[in-house]
């Protein structure tokens, strides 16, 4: 494994920190309650202040409004910057995070968010699971709740809170998957403004 990504963990925390003492890294204050449903414990977070990330929206709304495209990842902020993680791929943290140490894994070079993911998306994804256990998730577009046009995958770590690691890990280990087997697994998500 390369050494840049043996020390990703120890990266995310020490930028975490430095991050929160410059204000760089606006985290959303939460609490949640977990809701079982036929088995599944879902955790369900409430928001305490989203105005902060409808500020910042609504900055980037007038940037577009006067004809000039806003790219939060073209230059990102050198402050949320934790790792590189392949030639094709940084690693920032998400500024506006409900979850600690939530991270991106970003293209260097602008592809939309719409577009498929590709081998060295799953590439850089792969180097930085090897190093955090977490949840990766990519949001193909704003149907799927993207918020960004530059393509982004998302890694939050586990448990997702100290009652549930993952809220579908009792329905994936009832399908009885081998090793190396692929299979998909349909997840719903709820969210509510």
């Amino acid at each position: 494994m390369d050494d840049r990504i043996c020390q990703l963990w120890e990266k995310i925390t020490q930028r975490t920190q430095s991050a929160l003492a410059s204000g760089a890294l606006r985290s959303i204050p939460t609490t949640h309650e977990i809701v079982e449903i036929d088995g599944i414990a879902y955790v369900l977070r409430q928001l305490h202040n989203l105005q902060r990330k409808l500020d910042a929206k609504k900055k980037q709304d007038e940037v577009a409004a006067r004809g000039i495209e806003f790219n939060p990842f073209l230059p990102y902020e050198e402050e949320l910057y934790v790792d590189d993680i392949t030639p094709t791929h940084v690693c920032l943290l998400n500024k506006f995070n409900i979850v600690d140490h939530h991270i991106l894994i970003i293209t260097r070079a602008f592809e939309d968010q719409t577009m498929l993911l590709t081998l060295a998306d799953f590439e850089a994804l792969g180097l930085a699971l090897l190093e955090i256990d977490g949840l990766a998730f990519y949001n193909g577009g704003p149907p799927a709740g993207a918020s960004q046009k530059h393509k982004h995958l998302q890694v939050v770590p586990l448990p997702m809170s100290p009652e549930v690691r993952i809220p579908i890990e009792p329905a994936i280990k009832a399908m009885k998957i081998e090793p190396t087997q692929v299979f998909r697994c349909l997840c719903f998500l709820l969210s509510t403004v």
